[in-house]
């Protein structure tokens, strides 16, 4: 049997492929990625490599640290504490607690299990096409692969930035009525998460007073406020270091993870001692692997390197840069409907779900790397590792309008 025959037969078909010949990455350096064949493929997907593929000072890190020692967080270790100091230093007064575990899904499940505690509500406010992980309960809080069927009460759906720009009024009265309803039914909304990059809901970044609003709205039914900066984090989407920061806002809890350890399994959460306690008081928490000295090797490298390397304000500077050129592509082109994001996360939004799929895949010959999302997975996702430079930008402008003209 082939890999993909074997990978059907062992690990079934819950894990799709992007493309239709799958590709056999062996390698990553920075933010190539190079297959079986030693064919190099610009990666402008995986947030996960947020500092580059294989980055040196990750793999030192954790290298060193694993040849020293690996336990749990039973026992004091200075690693994780600096984690956690470096961590909330970067946040608004007030959010100096950390929870760490192991992935995004986890940091998100924690995340209503703390607002659920503190505020004797059950219910939770999502955008539309949401996706917040793949717990039981995450699942249920992620509509982009949650169907109504499937979905329990306590889920509110409320618009994204799409519909607050339509119409910012009705907006905000449709979304009261949605936590009314929550309310009625004796589901009162424990809380309102949003991904500050809206990923799923076609790549928005955060319009002006969306955040402020709703988080007004979420407070005034007693409700807890949760940034969920998995995707949009760790200085993406440029000018600040975290999503909810462009509206000006202060969360109660904030969940991390993807690109926290460049690739080794981190996320946290983070929130205020008041919140904390109220839980820790009746539950405590404890995870096995979650900042370890190994993956709080890997966090810390990352950090020191986004700073040390002045990426925060690079992913803004070549954001830009890349955002104006493919904004220029489009004019010219009429498959392309829309070009809007953040920093060094951008979505090129299609006609059509067939254009966007077309386009995936001719850009896979092109040697460029992107994905689809939104609610009908028409707009083409653009993240590359935050090390992409405006040359790297250049040569995937080049492929893109190649795969959309068909012509260099």
């Amino acid at each position: 049997m082939n890999l993909r025959q074997r990978r059907k037969k062992h690990l079934g078909n819950a894990s799709s492929f992007f493309y239709k010949q799958p590709l056999h990455i062996v390698k990553g350096e920075d933010v190539w990625l190079i297959d079986s064949n030693g064919k190099r493929y610009l990666d402008v997907y995986n947030n996960v490599a947020h500092i580059g593929h294989s980055n040196p000072e990750v793999v030192d890190a954790i290298s060193k640290q694993a040849a020293t020692l690996n336990t749990n967080t039973r026992y004091i270790h200075e690693s994780i504490i600096q984690l956690a100091e470096q961590l909330t230093a970067t946040m608004d007064k007030g959010l100096e607690v950390c929870y760490f575990c192991c992935s995004g899904s986890e940091a998100n499940d924690l995340a209503l299990q703390l607002a659920r505690n503190y505020t004797q509500q059950k219910g939770c406010l999502v955008t539309k096409n949401a996706y917040h992980g793949n717990t039981s309960v995450v699942f249920q809080m992620s509509p982009e692969d949650c169907s109504l069927e499937f979905r329990e009460g306590w889920v509110g759906l409320v618009g994204g930035p799409r519909e607050y720009l339509d119409n910012k009024e009705k907006h905000l009265s449709d979304s009261f009525k949605v936590a009314e309803e929550l309310k009625k039914e004796g589901q009162a909304p424990a809380a309102f998460i949003a991904d500050n990059i809206f990923s799923s809901d076609g790549i928005f970044s955060v319009p002006e007073g969306y955040l402020k609003n709703m988080y007004d709205l979420v407070r005034s039914f007693n409700g807890l406020t949760i940034a969920d900066e998995v995707q949009s984090g760790f200085g993406r989407t440029g000018k600040h270091m975290w999503g909810f920061q462009h509206d000006d806002v202060v969360p109660d809890i904030v969940t991390l993870g993807k690109p926290m350890g460049n690739g080794h399994p981190l996320a946290a959460v983070i929130t205020t001692h008041e919140i904390a306690q109220t839980f820790n008081k009746k539950y405590g928490y404890f995870n096995t692997f979650g900042g370890n000295p190994v993956a709080a090797a890997a966090g810390l490298a990352v950090i020191k390197y986004i700073h040390k390397h002045g990426l925060i304000e690079h992913a803004q500077s070549v954001g830009s840069y890349f955002k104006e050129e493919l904004e220029q592509l489009a004019s010219s082109l009429n498959t392309i409907e829309d070009v809007r994001g953040s920093g060094l996360f951008i979505g090129i939004e299609m006609r059509s779900n067939n254009e966007a799929s077309e386009a995936l895949e001719r850009l896979l010959d092109e040697g460029i790397l992107v994905g689809q999302t939104g609610p009908d997975n028409k707009v083409l996702k653009l993240r590359p590792p935050i090390t992409f430079k405006k040359e790297h930008a250049d040569i995937a402008i080049q492929g893109i309008k190649k795969a959309l003209t068909l012509e260099a």
